[in-house]
C-alpha cells in the first residue's frame, strides 16, 4: 500500500512545483524571484519525473498488483497540469512575431478613447492597443534587416521597446510570469530571464541581444492618430473583456507602504533613478539635481511633464524661472545666468544662447510607484515643492 501512496505523493509534488513555482505572488518573499527562475529551469525535468511516476502507478494497476481505484490519486496531477498549461496560461503563445496591422481608417481600428502604445520604428509609426498587448505582451517587428521587440507589463503600465541584434531570436522567448506586476520573459536558447519593466535581466545585467532603446508613448488612440495620421495599428484581440485602459497592480510586492503602491509617478531616465508624482504642481519650473544630472522639470502647454538637462556647454549649468511681461508672451522661460529666453520645448529664442537647445531627458509617466520601487530599489521620489 505504501508504494502507490509514495508514487502519487511525489508525482503530485512535482506537478505542484510546475503549476505554482512561477506564481507572481512569490515576489513578495525575499527569495521569490530566485524561486521563479529555478522553477522555470526545472520545469521539464519535473514534468518528466511526474509523468514517469504516473506511468509507474498505471503499470502496477495493469499488472494486477494494485486495484484500479488507485488511479483516482492521479486526478490532482492532471488538474495541476491543466492549470499550468491550459488556455490563457503564460508561455510561448504570448509572444507574436510580425502581427497583422491595419491602417488608421480601418474598421478594426480601436475606439477613440482606447489606449495604445505608440512608437516609431524605421521612420514608420505603429500603434499597439492595450487590449492586444494584454493578450500578446511580447511583440516583435522586422523591417528588412532591422528588428525590434516590445515588452508590455500591463499591471505596471510600462512599455519597453528595444532594437535587437542577431544574438536574440524572438521565437526562443516565452512569458514566464508577472512577479511584482512586471512581465518576465525567458529566453530558452540563451537561458536569460528578462524583466519587462527594466529591460534588463532579473539579476540586473544587460540582456544579450538588446541594442538601443526606442521611445514609446502611452496615449489614447485619438491622440496618437491625430499626431500620426499615417500610423498602422495592430489588429485583433479586440474582445471587450480585455482592458483598454491602464489597470492597477494585481500582485503582492515587498515595498515600503508609503507612498501607496498605486501612486502614479513619472520616472526620469537619469543616472540616479528618480520619479515625481504625476500630479506634481509645477506652477514654476523646478531646477533639480538628481545624481550627476542637473534637471529642469516643467509642464508643457498640454499639461504633460517634461524634463531637460540644464547643462548647456562646458561648466555652464543654467537655472530657469518663468519669464514675465512681454517676454512671457514670446517665450515661457528665462535663465538667470545669461538672461536668454527659452520656449517650453527647451529652445533658446533670444539672448546670448539663442539657437541652443536643452537635451531632453526621457520621462515615462503614468507608472505605479510600488512597482517601480520594487524593480528599481534605489529609486527616489523627488518632491519639487512647487
Amino acid at each position: 500500500m505504501g508504494l502507490p501512496i509514495l508514487l502519487i505523493l511525489f508525482a503530485t509534488s512535482a506537478a505542484a512545483v510546475v503549476a505554482y513555482g512561477v506564481h507572481p505572488d512569490l515576489a513578495q518573499y525575499s527569495s521569490g524571484l530566485a524561486t521563479i527562475m529555478i522553477a522555470r529551469r526545472l520545469m521539464w525535468p519535473l514534468i518528466s519525473v511526474s509523468l514517469i511516476l504516473c506511468i509507474a502507478l498505471i503499470g502496477l494497476v495493469i499488472a494486477g498488483k494494485r486495484r484500479a481505484w488507485w488511479l483516482i490519486g492521479l486526478a490532482p496531477v492532471l488538474a495541476l497540469f491543466v492549470h499550468r498549461f491550459g488556455p490563457g496560461s503564460p508561455g510561448p503563445t504570448a509572444v507574436i512575431e510580425n502581427p497583422a496591422f491595419v491602417e488608421a481608417t480601418d474598421a478594426n481600428a480601436p475606439e477613440a478613447g482606447d489606449y495604445v502604445v505608440g512608437l516609431i520604428f524605421e521612420d514608420r509609426a505603429y500603434a499597439f492597443p492595450y487590449r492586444a498587448l494584454f493578450a500578446r505582451p511580447v511583440v516583435s517587428l522586422i523591417d528588412y534587416d532591422q528588428r525590434m521587440l516590445l515588452l508590455w507589463s500591463a499591471y505596471a503600465n510600462r512599455a519597453t521597446a528595444v532594437s535587437l541584434t542577431r544574438e536574440l531570436r524572438p521565437r526562443d522567448l516565452e512569458v514566464v510570469s508577472m512577479p511584482a506586476n512586471s512581465l518576465v520573459v525567458y529566453d530558452r536558447r540563451l537561458g536569460q530571464f528578462i524583466s519587462g519593466v527594466t529591460g534588463r535581466t532579473l539579476k540586473g545585467g544587460d540582456v544579450v541581444g538588446f541594442s538601443n532603446p526606442l521611445d514609446t508613448t502611452k496615449t489614447t488612440w485619438a491622440d496618437w492618430k491625430a499626431a500620426h495620421p499615417d500610423t498602422r495599428v495592430m489588429a485583433g484581440w479586440n474582445r471587450a473583456s480585455l482592458p483598454s485602459r491602464p489597470i492597477l497592480p494585481a500582485y503582492k510586492m515587498r515595498v515600503p507602504p508609503v507612498p501607496e503602491i498605486g501612486t502614479n509617478v513619472a520616472m526620469l531616465a537619469t543616472t540616479q533613478p528618480a520619479a515625481v508624482r504625476d500630479d506634481v504642481k509645477l506652477d514654476v519650473p523646478a531646477n533639480l539635481t538628481i545624481g550627476d544630472t542637473r534637471v529642469l522639470l516643467l509642464r508643457d502647454r498640454s499639461g504633460r511633464i517634461r524634463a531637460f538637462d540644464r547643462h548647456v556647454k562646458e561648466d555652464l549649468f543654467l537655472t530657469f524661472e518663468l519669464a514675465n511681461g512681454a517676454r512671457k508672451r514670446e517665450a515661457n522661460l528665462i535663465d538667470i545666468d545669461t538672461q536668454s529666453t527659452w520656449t517650453l520645448d527647451g529652445r533658446a529664442t533670444d539672448g546670448e544662447l539663442k539657437g541652443q537647445r536643452l537635451r531632453r531627458i526621457d520621462l515615462d509617466d503614468r507608472l505605479y510607484w510600488g512597482v517601480m520601487k520594487f524593480w528599481y530599489p534605489d529609486l527616489e521620489l523627488i518632491e519639487t515643492g512647487g
